[in-house]
């Protein structure tokens, strides 16, 4: 097995490979990096070496299989984060593939390990009357209530993800008819979602309290600090909006409601409303159309329910007695068939 320098390896990985070839953003290009640093430390930990004295021969499939359990076992992550980190090292072990045919044998054996299989959860999403209760809380008449109204509209109208929401700059709103946004998705690739008046009208009331012309590039939503909104600070003002609608709303309470909720209950309801899958997909931006299809299977999970739940209005009806019940002798019946 070749011996090749590893940090050399790692860094054309992340120079060459996904940064210049695959154009990954700067969100994942940062979880690949935690990745190694963690397995790079796991490996130092379990061979007795510093970092510079680790060659390629060191991470074998034995190795990751020891990580993966580090991880859930030491660490306590969960099944998700652990089969990232291990989509982080196939990733890695593909690209060797493809520069260095020595490295076959090596990168076919750590693509053999496996991702844990998880269960498989039902997508949350939020009925009609819970959106309308949110937005109602919302108390326009201040600037933050101005942003809040803007950011939710923004989220309900496109299903947008929550990093695609922060990276928008003012600049990506077209604000005259058409009326759309252009929203930079996975592995920076582009769409443009059509917008309705109303939120267009919110995001106008909002950047002219900030009086912000709108050809800026600027970002589009701000945190209490005048700054770029981080994933994190949606995150808040999703969790704050809806702690206020609860009050309401008791309904909010018996889940856990996140930006990405919202943009389940985005395609829930164009589903329901009959928009065709395909714009779904590309509404959303899915890179596959089997992601999109998950929604029909949630929407005929909601009619089972509620075909069952309409089952107990009518009362059971009254039918004599099979005569197979009333005929002891099963023989006798069955003759008389």
């Amino acid at each position: 097995m070749p011996t090749t320098d590893l940090a050399a390896l790692i860094r054309g990985f992340f120079d060459q490979h996904l940064v210049a070839q695959r154009g990954l953003s700067g969100h994942t290009v940062l979880s690949y990096r935690d990745t190694f640093k963690l397995l790079l430390e796991f490996a130092c930990r379990e061979g007795g070496k510093s970092v510079t004295e680790l060659v390629l021969a060191d991470l074998t499939p034995e190795l990751v299989h020891r990580f993966l359990r580090h991880l859930e076992e030491d660490r306590h992550n969960g099944i998700v984060t652990r089969n990232l980190r291990l989509a982080a090292i196939h990733s890695f072990f593909r690209f060797l593939a493809t520069v260095d045919p020595r490295h076959l044998t090596h990168s076919h054996a750590i693509l053999a390990v496996p991702f844990k299989r998880r269960p498989h959860r039902v997508a949350q999403y939020l009925e009609r009357d819970e959106v309308q209760e949110v937005f109602r809380q919302i108390d326009c008449r201040t600037l933050f209530g101005q942003r809040d109204d803007a950011l939710l509209r923004m989220l309900y109208n496109t299903g947008m993800r929550a990093q695609e929401l922060v990276d928008l700059d003012v600049r990506h709103v077209r604000f005259s008819r058409p009326f759309t946004v252009l929203i930079f998705g996975k592995g920076r690739k582009e769409r443009v979602c059509p917008l309705w008046h109303e939120t267009v009208a919110s995001v106008k009331s909002y950047l002219q309290t900030r009086s912000v012309r709108f050809t800026y590039a600027v970002p589009l939503f701000l945190n209490t600090d005048g700054n770029r909104l981080t994933r994190y600070g949606v995150r808040y003002i999703v969790a704050h909006r809806i702690s206020q609608a609860a009050q309401r709303c008791p309904t909010l309470l018996s889940r856990s409601i996140t930006p990405h909720t919202w943009r389940h209950t985005t395609a829930m309801h164009l589903l329901q409303s009959n928009v065709d899958l395909a714009m779904i997909r590309s509404w959303l931006g899915h890179a596959s159309i089997e992601t999109t299809n998950t929604y029909v299977e949630i929407d005929l999970e909601m009619k089972r329910k509620t075909l069952a739940s309409a089952e107990k209005v009518l009362p059971k009806p009254k039918l004599p007695p099979s005569s197979w019940r009333a005929n002891k002798d099963v023989l006798s019946w069955l003759s008389s068939l």
